[in-house]
């Protein structure tokens, strides 16, 4: 018993597959230009309201917290050539994807969304931010930038602490 691979047949009184597919194709172009006709969305993004970009506070604290998270580990943690080995490995990466940072900072320091009018610290969790594919309140997006590397420094601060403290009772 053979299995045939499932297919979709259009059966048409004296058509070809082509013209099925023709004839099928420019149904669902009528219908989709007349529902929804095609805009850009960069030309439209120019047209928002738009009062302020990242605030540098934001980038301030994401950096802080990393370097936090860093400096936690090697006064916690190093001691020997394993972990010291380690630990200058993850600096390394920290350092490599700093300067890569830097770099696109650089490449898009002309960008205009960087040449909004500067909002006070306030004013900006209650505006609005333009982000790549629209605007998010300034508020959310201190949480996307900020939520990750606080989080692991206040885990790597614990984790840390009770390190320090099993290492002291022994």
């Amino acid at each position: 018993m053979s299995v045939r691979p499932f297919a979709i047949e259009f059966y048409l009184p004296r058509a070809t597959r082509a013209d099925q597919v023709a004839a099928l194709l420019e149904r669902i172009e009528a219908h989709t230009l007349d529902a929804r006709p095609f805009r850009d969305p960069v030309e439209e993004q120019a047209a928002l309201a738009q009062n302020t970009g990242v605030h540098p506070a934001v980038i301030k604290v994401a950096l802080s917290a990393v370097v936090w998270f860093l400096a936690v580990a090697w006064l916690d943690f190093s001691g020997g050539a394993e972990v010291d080995l380690s630990l200058a490995v993850v600096t390394g990466f920290f350092v490599m994807f700093f300067t890569l940072f830097l770099v696109t900072a650089s490449m898009a320091v002309n960008d205009q969304r960087w040449q909004l009018p500067k909002a006070s610290f306030r004013k900006f969790l209650d505006d609005t931010v333009p982000i790549d594919r629209g605007t998010m309140r300034g508020r959310e997006v201190l949480i996307h930038i900020a939520m990750l590397p606080v989080t692991l420094a206040v885990a790597g601060t614990l984790i840390g602490l009770v390190w320090s403290i099993v290492r002291a009772g022994s």
